[in-house]
């Protein structure tokens, strides 16, 4: 699970973090932290940031960045040196926003910041987390205060962090100096300040710490929280699964903590239950539209985060609908192949779900259910009472694999990594589950 808190200078946002990620056992990511290191990295080398190519050069083959915690507090390495103090002076801070809106630093550290999510269930802060950096982050949060209780704030953590500083600082200064950042930030062309769709502002002028804390928390709480009837068909999906089929499940390490498109063949109707089963977490799924006609069926599948699909590319609906599930943080599950098959083979996918990963640029992890044809075959009425099911996770397949391909090559490329992916699973299932997960 990603929330990313996003807001201006002084607002309190990587101390919020970090309480939120230490209460919810969670990772913590401080963005703002690592422009600062690459500012700091710069003028140490006497690099000018605005000279691409050696700016491009350093950070790819003489910059090391390291986040490390220690009795509770994150430290800050630049090729092994602690700079956990210095990226927060005042010199720093006056010139950090200068290198943060060159897009080719922000492209370049993209990769390293998405990483980092990968494995983890995330507290990222920043300016924009939300926006651009983890837009399907399943709770974002804004945080805002007036400039002059900013100022304030601001103030007191010089004067904390350098006492020496004291009589140079001025509150005045402070001030002009966050109004110029708001300005500078909110209106610079590459990823500029602003709220993400869906992010819950929270004014932090009048609040304490704890305050702030409690109110994201509750929020994350929130949703996290699945309904009565989807916790009640998921227990009996695992009670029935473990008890008559003997579930097994391969490859949860390469369950993606962030929002994604599940892409899994499709060869019995107990394909829905068995994911659902399979996975922690509250999943969505995309279901022809022909079962929302039966009334009786439809309001049970809708309880049951069941939503209709068309795999053609001009069917805006569907993607309305992948998107909204997607930026909440969710994962949600296509049958690409588009019916059931006999589960002989992986046969031919339908291009709509090429369409749908390159519109939500959202990762794809790929999936492979064995088994549940011979329990309950395309061609069987009703499930044999007993037999063996089993579901391997294959490893994500990234959506940055095809951002710099043209469209029509994109769609292709697309749609054969997950085909080869699922086929690759198949085969292993095929070859007894011995060995590493293709």
């Amino acid at each position: 699970m990603i929330i990313t808190i996003d807001g201006p200078a002084g607002v309190g946002k990587s101390t919020v973090a970090k309480l939120v990620a230490q209460k919810l056992n969670f990772s913590y990511f401080d963005t703002g932290a690592m422009y600062r290191a690459v500012t700091y990295a710069l003028l140490k080398n006497n690099i000018n940031p605005d000279d691409e190519k050696s700016v491009l050069d350093f950070l790819k083959n003489h910059f090391k960045y390291e986040i490390k915690k220690d009795q509770g507090q994150f430290l800050y390495f630049v090729n092994d040196e602690d700079v956990s103090g210095i990226i927060r002076s005042n010199h720093i801070s006056n010139v950090v926003s200068q290198v943060s809106t060159k897009e080719y630093i922000r492209k370049t550290l993209l990769p390293f910041q998405r990483k980092y999510a990968d494995d983890n269930d995330l507290v990222a802060e920043g300016r924009d987390m939300g926006t651009v950096i983890y837009p399907n982050a399943k709770v974002k949060i804004y945080l805002t205060a007036r400039a002059s209780v900013r100022a304030e704030r601001r103030f007191q953590e010089l004067t904390e962090k350098f006492p020496q500083d004291i009589a140079t600082l001025d509150k005045q200064e402070i001030l002009e100096e966050i109004k110029i950042r708001d300005e500078r930030d909110s209106t610079r062309k590459i990823s500029p300040l602003r709220k993400a769709k869906g992010a819950h502002a929270i004014d932090t002028s009048s609040l304490s710490i704890d305050q702030v804390v409690r109110k994201i928390i509750k929020k994350v709480k929130k949703a996290n929280k699945t309904t009565l009837l989807y916790r009640f068909v998921r227990f009996l999906a695992k009670f029935i699964m473990s008890t008559f089929y003997n579930l097994k499940v391969y490859g949860k390490e390469n369950i993606t903590k962030k929002a994604a498109i599940i892409t899994s063949n499709h060869t019995s109707f107990f394909d829905p239950p068995v994911l659902a089963a399979a996975m922690k977490e509250e999943i969505h799924f995309l279901a022809k539209e022909p079962l929302f006609k039966i009334i009786i069926l439809k309001s049970i599948i809708k309880r049951l985060n069941a939503h209709p699909i068309s795999f053609k590319e001009s069917n805006v609906k569907t993607f309305r609908i992948v998107d909204s599930v997607l930026k909440e943080g969710k994962k949600i599950v296509i049958f690409p192949e588009g019916t059931r098959t006999d589960g002989s083979s992986i046969e031919e996918l339908l291009p709509g779900v090429a369409f749908l990963v390159n519109l939500t640029k959202c990762d794809i992890m790929p999936v492979c259910i064995y088994g549940a044809d011979k329990v309950w075959g395309r061609n069987k009425k009703f499930p044999k009472l007993f037999g063996k099911i089993s579901c391997v996770f294959g490893k994500p397949i990234k959506f940055e694999e095809f951002e710099h391909l043209p469209k029509e090559e994109k769609i292709k490329t697309i749609l054969d990594r997950i085909t080869t992916s699922l086929e690759n699973l198949k085969a292993y299932a095929d070859a007894g589950f011995v060995g590493p997960i293709p």
